[in-house]
């Protein structure tokens, strides 16, 4: 938990109230462009006030704290990034995470309606409905948020999961941006892929950045698994794939549409396969409990559920509980097999 049970310290106290002013200093920069303006050169502090339109000595206090903050550092009058900075604040890096900034923007206003949703019971912000290219920029915008993060929770997740098989086929329920997908391909070049999503997220060949040779291994399956009829999930054989993927998904679902994805990635698992549930749940750590509180604002009936509730629908269809690895980012995979 984030305050312990013997935590009473004032400074802890400090921290939390306190939380915003972290994040807004972090947004503030970034969206400045003081990450950019340093970049691998570095770059005088008055030089980079001036650059800015910055009162200099304002302006030299803020850099300052971004310093001590661990996020620039100061060498011979120089500001230069920090490895942190290197890694999740310049746009030169893989891990670059310059949309998920601008998402978490908006997100920010959500969070100022939380009484108003505790006191509702039901979402009350961005309720109202949207014209069909509001949906599509909202759609490019939330799933180029996830992908930042996922790229980084790809590489933990397969790290945490070797696979020994040379060959085999993987599902990937929910795909989004292929991420998942793409890291796991790249390490194991005998396998083929599922990518399964709703019908306007496989459609959309800008998502899906697929390697040199890689497209040929991948097939899409666009369908929506919540709504009732027949699909292309139905040409997917029972049992036919040997590790099937459920990431990030759950959590935007309520109890009864989690129990209905959880039953057809179950019935698509193979005999000697594995069914991967990676998400944020409730009674993981803080960061869980946390998060749900986020979906509670930011979706109509999503929630981070905990993991004995999956333990028991994964249980009645056939499969048994394998392992359970916390990721370094703070997220978790259940991993099930048909045989315990």
């Amino acid at each position: 938990m984030l305050i312990g049970p013997q935590e009473e310290s004032f400074l802890a106290f400090s921290d939390l109230l306190t939380g915003y002013r972290l994040s807004s200093l972090l947004m503030s920069a970034h969206d400045a462009g003081v990450f950019e303006a340093i970049g691998g050169e570095g770059c005088d502090g008055r030089e980079l006030c001036g650059k800015f339109g910055w009162e200099a000595a304002y302006g030299e206090r803020f850099l300052a704290c971004l310093s001590n903050l661990g996020l620039l550092r100061l060498e011979g009058g120089r500001y230069g990034l920090s490895p942190f900075a290197r890694q999740y604040l310049w746009s030169a890096s893989p891990h670059y995470q310059g949309r998920t900034l601008a998402f978490e923007q908006q997100l920010c206003q959500s969070w100022s309606q939380l009484t108003a949703t505790l006191q509702a019971g039901q979402r009350t912000y961005a309720t109202n409905d949207k014209d069909p290219e509001e949906l599509q920029q909202a759609l490019v915008s939330y799933l180029g948020a996830m992908d930042e993060a996922a790229r980084i929770r790809a590489g933990e997740l397969w790290d945490a999961i070797p696979v020994d098989a040379a060959t085999g086929i993987l599902l990937d329920i929910g795909a989004g941006s292929g991420a998942f997908l793409v890291d796991f391909l790249e390490r194991y070049p005998g396998w083929n892929a599922l990518f399964c999503d709703l019908p306007e997220v496989v459609g959309n060949s800008g998502l899906q950045q697929w390697s040199a040779g890689m497209a040929d291994r991948v097939k899409g399956c666009g369908c929506n698994l919540l709504a009732d009829g027949p699909s292309d999930f139905d040409s997917i054989k029972d049992r036919s794939c040997d590790l099937v993927l459920l990431s990030n998904i759950i959590h935007c679902q309520g109890v009864v549409e989690t129990a209905r994805l959880v039953c057809r990635a179950a019935a698509k698992t193979a005999e000697h396969g594995l069914l991967v549930i990676h998400d944020f749940f409730s009674d993981s750590d803080w960061r869980g409990a946390l998060y749900d509180i986020h979906m509670m604002l930011n979706t109509y009936n999503g929630r981070t559920c905990p993991q004995k509730e999956i333990l028991s629908l994964a249980v009645a269809h056939g499969l048994h509980p394998r392992h359970t690895r916390q990721l370094p980012s703070g997220s978790t995979a259940l991993i099930f097999a048909r045989h315990p």
